[in-house]
């Protein structure tokens, strides 16, 4: 259980700043996101603090009361938005015009961009997920088995109109393109060190869009006799 901190607890006596525009309002709320995003990551829960992330964005750490109540509620809302971002993404793709390869690609294009465009996002879910912290056990784990659950049923449909292997185990191959997409994202001082090349980098992003497509395809697709 995550342990309340109770000098990140704002004021009560205080009321509430009103903004000077909820277009400002709103982008600093997305930047707070963002910091936060990074300092948990490379931090954790436990070592992260209001304080820093205060530093972090320019602001009086009481200022960050008024967008979040308590570190638990930005914790929470840090990861609940990264994962919905992933889900809204495949979800778009499953339902999709197109035959099950074209959207098998859709799919795994739509989660490499994801992870892609949102540096320490893969790290920090890979990092409460090994904890398996309050987050992932009351709201965060369920998402993540209805990701994963979508993802086998297209596969299952897709295997029963004869396109997917029908010898492949999909439930190991769902676990398994699970590492395909996250990791490389996860470690990404590892891969950019092994290629020369930051994982997040636009040219990259693209380049694992193609490799994914491929690997992806070699794991599902019914091999078709060549000619």
């Amino acid at each position: 259980m995550i342990p309340n901190e109770k000098t990140d607890a704002p004021p009560s006596s205080r009321s509430g700043i009103v903004p000077a525009g909820r277009k400002r309002k709103r982008l600093r709320k997305e930047e707070i996101l963002v910091e936060a995003t990074r300092l948990f990551a490379e931090r954790g829960y436990e070592g992260a603090s209001m304080g820093d992330l205060a530093e972090r964005v320019g602001l009086r750490k009481a200022s960050l009361f008024h967008h979040f109540a308590s570190k638990d509620v930005l914790y929470a809302t840090v990861l609940t938005e990264l994962m919905e971002s992933v889900k809204a993404a495949l979800v778009l793709a499953v339902t999709s015009e197109g035959s099950f390869a074209d959207r098998l690609d859709a799919m795994t294009d739509a989660v490499t961009m994801t992870l892609g465009a949102q540096p320490h996002a893969a790290r920090l879910l890979v990092r409460e997920a090994m904890d398996w912290g309050p987050v992932m056990k009351e709201s965060l784990g369920q998402t993540v088995n209805d990701v994963l659950g979508a993802a086998l049923e297209f596969a299952k449909a897709g295997q029963r109109e004869g396109v997917f292997n029908a010898d492949a185990d999909l439930t190991h191959v769902v676990v398994s393109i699970v590492g395909i997409h996250i990791m490389p994202f996860a470690i990404g001082e590892i891969v950019e060190r092994f290629t020369g090349t930051s994982p997040f980098d636009p040219g990259f992003v693209e380049q694992r869009k193609v490799a994914v497509r491929s690997q992806v395809r070699d794991l599902v697709l019914v091999k078709r006799a060549k000619r």
